[in-house]
């Protein structure tokens, strides 16, 4: 599903299922598994129905299809997991080979994964990359570089107290774990 409206909304469709038909029998092994594992253990038909909705919900993405809609206002992924991203509140876009990560941090973050879109790009990879560049003002933003971590100097605080094999005559020493004397 390929289709730009009137309004300029771009719509398009990805089903995981279908393009990585390799993951499926690993998905329904572990969507028929842990029920009756749980069946099994626990003795109530409960804990088997609630290891089946844990197991669908983790997977339902992959399993069902995942429908985004781009416009000037921002990016909407509709499906099991609905999101929606402005493009005023993405700071970061992390490029990929599947997909693009919209991200509202500017440093990456392990919120990424729960704040973030990733907008996987399906058929279109250049489309998706198109709208991006064209409504998403983060895109257009050279990427930062990395810092220099700063060296700590190698010249001791004390000259007298150089050697550091030398611990015989330091009595007032303190172990940094502990904070005792050795």
């Amino acid at each position: 599903m390929d289709v730009s409206d009137e309004q300029g909304t771009y719509r398009w469709r990805v089903h995981l299922m279908r393009q990585q038909p390799e993951r499926l029998p690993v998905v329904l092994l572990v969507l028929i598994g842990a029920p009756v594992l749980g069946l099994w253990l626990m003795g109530h038909w409960l804990f088997a129905v609630a290891a089946f909705w844990m197991m669908f919900s983790a997977t339902a993405d992959y399993l069902l299809p995942i429908r985004y809609e781009a416009d000037a206002v921002g990016v909407r992924q509709k499906g099991w997991s609905p999101r929606v991203m402005h493009w005023e509140r993405v700071r970061r876009v992390v490029w990929g080979e599947q997909g693009v990560l919209l991200s509202p941090f500017a440093q990456p973050s392990r919120l990424d994964a729960f704040r973030g879109v990733f907008l996987w790009y399906g058929d279109h990879p250049e489309r998706v990359r198109e709208l991006i560049e064209r409504y998403c003002p983060a895109s257009r933003q050279q990427p930062k570089t990395k810092r220099k971590r700063h060296k700590r100097p190698t010249q001791p605080d004390n000259p007298d107290r150089s050697d550091p094999s030398d611990m015989s005559d330091r009595s007032d020493t303190l172990c940094a774990s502990s904070g005792r004397n050795p």
